[in-house]
């Protein structure tokens, strides 16, 4: 009797065992090596990214001033620095203080081959990169230049815009910096929304200004909150022929296919 129990109790450890191995093995193989996978994916990808900082904080080499004409008083005025333009395929540098929104910003012919590549275009473990709307100009000079990019873990990408969703955040972190080969901008945050993937908010072409007027009213009705329009502010929005919008939008998983849009104005 003794000797069953002892077999029985035997088979029960090693059924036990095998169990534990299985889901072992499982946690490992979904979560363990692809959270591993990813961290290296972004150490990789931010070993890309800082040559790319580098390009567009380098200033472009002035134009030598021509020789003096002896029919004329004064010599050419040589070009004004400008940031060089990045051997990437980096439209932009995007930068928030306060928050971990540190990136180059990408473009593509759609908006689907940046969402699981980094900014050479190699599949990167889901990771993606920052990326303009394929609809803008690549120079942000439209009146709506829409910037998407993945909600990761350690707050990674665009986890931070999750963080406007509280009006003190924005208070706090209210500027960004945008630069491009054209120069260096400032970004003035006024807006939070949480919308749908497929909302009226990410529309990128206007017809007229009457349109265009007719969706920042749109945004500012959408909004969670506005943070930060006085008049001053008031009379720059409603100019909106030379208005020039900026959207960040990432996932925010208050429901399904949620975005967690922050709206600024490039200046």
């Amino acid at each position: 009797m003794c000797g069953v129990a002892l077999k029985i109790y035997g088979i029960l450890i090693a059924v036990l065992a095998a169990v534990g191995v299985f889901f072992g093995y499982m946690y490992y193989t979904d979560v363990t090596r692809p959270a591993k996978q990813l961290d290296e994916a972004a150490a990789e990808q931010d070993a890309v990214f800082e040559e790319i900082r580098q390009s567009f904080s380098q200033p472009r080499e002035t134009r030598p001033a021509a020789p003096a004409d002896p029919h004329t008083e004064a010599a050419q005025v040589p070009e004004e620095t400008a940031p060089a333009q990045p051997k990437s395929a980096a439209v932009a540098w995007l930068m928030i203080p306060g928050t971990h929104i540190d990136y180059p910003v990408a473009q593509a012919k759609d908006n689907e081959f940046y969402l699981y590549r980094d900014i050479n275009g190699k599949p990167n473990q889901r990771l993606g990169c920052p990326f303009l709307d394929y609809r803008c100009k690549s120079d942000f000079s439209g009146f709506n230049s829409i910037v998407y990019a993945h909600h990761m873990t350690k707050q990674r990408m665009f986890a931070d815009i999750a963080l406007y969703q509280d009006p003190d955040f924005m208070a706090q972190c209210p500027e960004g910096t945008l630069t491009t080969a054209e120069g260096a901008y400032t970004i003035r945050f006024f807006a939070y929304l949480t919308v749908p993937s497929d909302d009226a908010v990410y529309q990128a072409e206007f017809a007229d200004e009457t349109e265009k007027s007719a969706y920042l009213q749109y945004v500012l009705n959408q909004a969670s909150y506005v943070y930060g329009v006085d008049e001053a502010e008031q009379k720059v929005l409603e100019d909106t022929e030379s208005l020039h919008l900026l959207l960040l939008s990432t996932c925010t998983y208050e429901y399904q296919e949620a975005r967690g849009v922050l709206v600024g104005v490039i200046r």
